[in-house]
């Protein structure tokens, strides 16, 4: 177990380093991040031997912040907003990330063979909120896990590698939303 003052400087060098990285990428040095935690060096090194350790736990971090934050959502009890909060939160969080996915993938790591764990928990996380959501009626009953996944992986890659403005991400995820929500019983269906 690790003890709670290492615990809090693990996490006052997490928070640097995702912001000196988004300042400064690849060229953030060790000795800044330092600087910027408030921690010497060596205390980063002993938590993250290498820069892309040290991306690699702040990617990690990210996924947890998430999952915590579907927990939240579930336990908050209110199914017919928390699917499409959580599904806005994760498009958010690829919008932020593209410096470190960037830093990761040029220093040759797998980010996603990383997190395989983390991807299983974050799949039912969301199949738990879209049952949740469409056992009361918010997301149509004829949508399934692989369309949710495909909707949310080309979400995440348009707000990841695009330089869309926050508004235009939020109206492309309420279309988007949209088109999740069941029609009302007295809206004809399109004609194809």
């Amino acid at each position: 177990m690790i003890r709670s003052d290492a615990a809090r400087n693990r996490a006052k060098v997490l928070a640097a380093a995702e912001i000196v990285l988004g300042e400064q990428g690849l060229t953030a040095r060790m000795d800044e991040i330092a600087r910027r935690a408030g921690v010497g060096v060596g205390t980063v090194y002993r938590h993250f031997a290498t820069k892309e350790a040290l991306y690699a736990a702040i990617v990690s971090a990210r996924v947890d912040l998430l999952l915590d934050e579907a927990a939240r959502l579930r336990a908050a009890a209110e199914p017919q907003t928390g699917f499409f909060r959580f599904f806005a939160q994760v498009v958010a969080d690829a919008a932020r990330k593209k410096t470190l996915t960037d830093a990761l993938r040029s220093a040759g790591i797998d980010v996603k063979a990383e997190q395989a764990g983390q991807r299983t928990q974050m799949r039912e996380a969301l199949a738990d909120l879209l049952r949740d959501a469409q056992r009361v009626g918010a997301v149509r009953p004829d949508v399934d896990m692989p369309e949710i996944l495909a909707l949310l992986r080309g979400a995440s890659m348009a707000a990841e590698t695009g330089d869309y403005s926050g508004p235009v991400i939020d109206r492309t995820l309420a279309v988007l939303f949209d088109g999740l929500r069941p029609l009302a019983a007295h809206e004809p269906l399109p004609s194809a």
